[in-house]
């Protein structure tokens, strides 16, 4: 994720003209970023239509590969609707006739887009296969939603701590994501005061602010991918639904 900036600095659909017009070498640079964001929800999506942990794995790569050997995402546009939507399409399509192991084991280059080793560094089959929702489509819109959602987090993070608001980021955390991603209760404001060393109102005027910039890059990285803002509008929506279903 460190190079995702470097790799899509602007409209990611733009970018993706570039597996039209570019060489080899840029269409590899283009999948292999693709790689990096959409990896995880194409697990989820082979885990939930059956496939063991170890032939996803194989599979997940081989997809991508097989999107650049047939030029599948050099033919998005985003005239046709939402990337995620293609892809997922591109993927029911791809899973349906993933009959051999073997052939996919063939078709992955030396080393891969990312090893084993690296897979299983960010927590391993758990991690990246645990989101097993009702069907292979929801296992990919809740891997999607998580991912994005972490980008955003991730960033914002990195904002706050390059303009000195470290103490932004720790309330929003502390009030807005801890209660919803781990389950636990918010602390009062007067609680976050005492250990900040703030008053009540200084702590509800950075929530707020925490909470704008949050949203703003929240919009950001969902634009990135969306034709106007009421595209982006229903894919926050359906990121919250996502999110909010249960187990």
């Amino acid at each position: 994720m460190s190079n995702e900036g470097e790799m899509f600095p602007q409209t990611r659909w733009s970018q993706l003209a570039r597996l039209r017009e570019g060489d080899e070498t840029t269409k590899s640079e283009v999948l292999g970023t693709l790689y990096q964001l959409y990896r995880k929800p194409v697990m989820a999506y082979l885990a939930r239509r059956g496939f063991g942990h170890e032939k996803a794995e194989d599979l997940v790569q081989d997809f991508f590969l097989h999107s650049m050997q047939h030029g599948l995402f050099e033919k998005a546009e985003n005239s046709r609707g939402r990337f995620r939507g293609l892809m997922l399409s591109a993927l029911q399509h791809y899973a349906a006739n993933a009959h051999r192991h073997d052939q996919a084991q063939q078709r992955r280059p030396a080393g891969g887009f990312i090893s084993a080793d690296e897979v299983l560094a960010e927590g391993g089959s758990t991690a990246v296969l645990g989101v097993d929702r009702h069907t292979p489509e929801d296992a990919f819109t809740q891997s999607w939603a998580r991912m994005l959602l972490a980008r955003v987090v991730e960033g914002l993070e990195r904002e706050c701590a390059s303009t000195g608001k470290q103490a932004h980021f720790s309330i929003f955390r502390r009030f807005m994501l801890l209660p919803i991603l781990d389950g636990v209760a918010a602390p009062s404001q007067r609680e976050m005061a005492e250990e900040l060393g703030l008053t009540e109102k200084e702590v509800a005027n950075r929530l707020v602010t925490a909470r704008r910039a949050y949203q703003r890059l929240l919009r950001d990285e969902i634009a990135q991918y969306a034709t106007d803002s009421t595209e982006v509008d229903d894919e926050v929506r359906d990121l919250f639904a996502a999110l909010s279903r249960p187990a």
